[in-house]
């Protein structure tokens, strides 16, 4: 953005910020508290494309239908959606030489994993690479099935198409890459069809009242509550473990914390928790 540009933003009103911060919080559970600058430039151009000369008119619109393509568009503009492969690859780790390994000692066949916050695909698509790896011979043996679900219709539009410039393997296993990623005519990288067929992407908001019970052997969901309130993640917590199945693990990120008085977890190791029969 220039300087002109910067000028021009239409700037919130108290009012119109907090009637935004409070959609959001109620609707998204995201707390934009804190973002009142990051609002107005990712919605500037909003206005400007729908003619509007001030948010008051824009937040008319939101409400006067709050299911239309605006709103959409509106959580598309306002999320951060940051992702990369081989982030805090010691839960991958863990993953393949822990989870697995357990299963194969229950002589268990299969594996439901969620990827909730999913982003524009990596971690989803590094989870199905960690399986896959650990599985070796015996991969065509297992049900392998990995949902990922993210709020934004955006990132998972990226998702789907599973393509990503080379920049982004730097830090990926040397092995992954040759097994995993295709080569592109334009120097891209696409996820192998073998990967990309064990991860179905949906949209999904996790304020939403309904959770699949006692589905998953494996949650992960990093680094997306750390946009949320306390109380917000603590539910969000209490939900994820109604959904793994006892046994299961839930994977928080690196530089998130819950409060093991507060949650039915029990605390393996920094960013790794177990449903363990109470």
């Amino acid at each position: 953005m220039n300087y002109d540009e910067a000028c021009s933003i239409v700037r919130l009103s108290d009012s119109e910020f907090e009637f935004i911060v409070d959609f959001v919080s109620k609707r998204y559970g995201i707390d934009l508290s804190q973002k009142r600058r990051l609002i107005e430039a990712r919605l500037a151009g909003e206005l400007k494309s729908n003619g509007f000369d001030n948010y008051a008119q824009y937040i008319n619109a939101l409400k006067s239908d709050p299911t239309s393509e605006k709103v959409e568009t509106f959580i598309n503009k306002i999320t951060t959606n940051y992702s990369y492969f081989s982030r805090e690859t010691d839960h991958y780790d863990f993953l393949a030489n822990t989870v697995i390994a357990s299963l194969s000692q229950a002589k268990k066949t299969s594996i439901k994993v969620w990827s909730a916050g999913c982003s524009t695909g990596e971690e989803p698509y590094n989870i199905a690479m960690a399986i896959d790896s650990a599985l070796g011979i015996k991969r065509n043996l297992w049900n392998v099935s990995i949902v990922a679900t993210d709020v934004s219709t955006r990132a998972l539009a990226v998702a789907k198409k599973g393509v990503y410039p080379e920049s982004e393997l730097n830090v990926m296993p040397p092995a992954w890459k040759a097994n995993y990623m295709v080569k592109q005519p334009d120097g891209n990288y696409k996820v192998a069809d073998s990967i990309r067929n064990k991860v179905s992407f949906s949209q999904f908001n996790l304020m939403t009242p309904f959770f699949p019970k006692n589905t998953y052997d494996v949650v992960f969901c990093r680094n997306v509550m750390i946009y949320f309130k306390p109380a917000t993640t603590q539910e969000i917590v209490k939900k994820f473990y109604q959904s793994t199945v006892e046994g299961g693990y839930l994977f928080i990120g690196h530089s998130e914390t819950i409060s093991r008085l507060d949650n039915d977890y029990t605390y393996i190791s920094p960013s790794i928790y177990r449903k363990l029969k109470k």
